[in-house]
């Protein structure tokens, strides 16, 4: 049965309303890609010369790390690329390299989405401590968080122990300035250890400047340390290197004069945390290079095979100072009247530098 002409004329009314106000809603809503759909596009410079417009997942799999100037790099085969970020990519990089507290938790930066996912890429496998706080970059700023495995431990304040850095798991340890770092913060760990100004980090030792120079700590991974010149040689400053080898030190012990209540000038001060002396049976060579020799200053190093003791002044070396070293095969010192242990089982003659060398006789 057909509708009357009345009725058709009210349905068709109430269409046209409906029709007019579907139509105006949709002048206000937005356009697409403001509702998911992103079109971004990121414009690559690469290294033959050419230009390209990349999409943000093709940009991103390319993405091999960020600069200090604020530029993405990219590598695509055998061609290098570079995204030119904003003046806040750069600012980004500067706060998280630098490690401060205070600008890292009021770092507030817009970024596009190819820089918030090439600075997480860069520094989202790091954690930061500083005095009892963890810290992570999360993409867009840096909160506080809770211990987790990261593959770097930024160490910028307070006190940081081993017990703590562990469980991260982490490989690389970076000092930041603020933090007071020494050898309780990586013995035990296999961590690599880089430091900002206030610590210098070269040959397996690690050096904090802010007073003098004093040698802190040897690297865990380190075999072959070579300690620079210093004023000052911390208690258990060894200790982390579990597997050293050899060791050139500016003096054996505490520090260069043997005078004073805080001198300790055996060199088992270095492998300490009290009285106990812990020296690794895989270290074999020691070269001094300067300070004093006190009697028995290689107490407790039994498997210490070679001492080259040339850089130290014939009176700063006491006639004992080698004693005790039952499996000594070489020494280099520049006193003739030295005491061994077992003194027969040595051959001696004269070097060019005119120290004294006793060389074990073949058995």
């Amino acid at each position: 049965m057909g509708l009357s002409t009345k009725k058709r004329r009210y349905v068709t009314f109430f269409a046209a309303l409906l029709f007019g106000a579907a139509f105006a809603l949709v002048l206000f809503l937005p356009y697409p890609k403001n509702i998911g759909l992103r079109t971004d596009r990121y414009t690559v410079y690469w290294s033959d010369g050419s230009r390209t417009e990349e999409s943000f997942a093709d940009a991103l799999s390319c993405v091999v790390g960020v600069t200090g100037e604020g530029e993405i790099l990219l590598q695509r085969g055998a061609l290098f690329g570079t995204y030119v970020g904003e003046n806040d990519l750069k600012e980004a990089v500067r706060i998280l390299e630098e490690g401060e507290l205070a600008p890292m938790l009021a770092m507030d930066l817009p970024f596009n989405r190819l820089e918030s996912a090439a600075l997480f890429r860069a520094y989202g496998d790091r954690l930061c401590f500083d005095t009892g706080e963890w810290l992570r970059f999360n993409g867009e700023k840096v909160v506080l968080t809770e211990i987790g495995r990261a593959g770097t431990v930024f160490f910028t304040g307070g006190t940081l122990t081993a017990s703590l850095l562990i469980p991260t798991g982490a490989e690389r340890l970076i000092l930041g300035d603020l933090a007071e770092f020494s050898y309780k913060t990586v013995y035990g760990t296999s961590v690599r250890i880089e430091g900002k100004s206030r610590y210098i980090v070269e040959n397996g030792a690690v050096i904090d400047s802010s007073l003098g120079r004093i040698f802190a700590a040897g690297e865990p991974l380190a075999t072959d340390i070579i300690v620079p010149d210093v004023a000052v040689a911390a208690q258990g400053a060894l200790l982390p290197a579990r597997g050293l080898v050899s060791v050139s030190l500016p003096f054996v012990g505490s520090g260069p004069v043997a005078a004073g209540e805080r001198f300790f000038g055996e060199l088992g001060y270095l492998f300490s945390e009290g009285e106990e002396y812990f020296v690794p049976a895989t270290l074999k060579k020691v070269r001094v290079r300067g300070g004093a020799l006190i009697s028995f200053a290689f107490y407790h190093c039994p498997d210490l095979e070679e001492v080259d003791a040339c850089g130290v002044a014939p009176a700063d070396i006491d006639p004992e100072a080698f004693e005790g070293l039952s499996s000594l095969k070489y020494l280099h010192t520049p006193r003739a009247d030295v005491k061994l242990t077992d003194p027969e089982k040595f051959t001696t003659y004269v070097a060019e530098c005119g120290c004294t060398i006793y060389e074990r006789k073949e058995a």
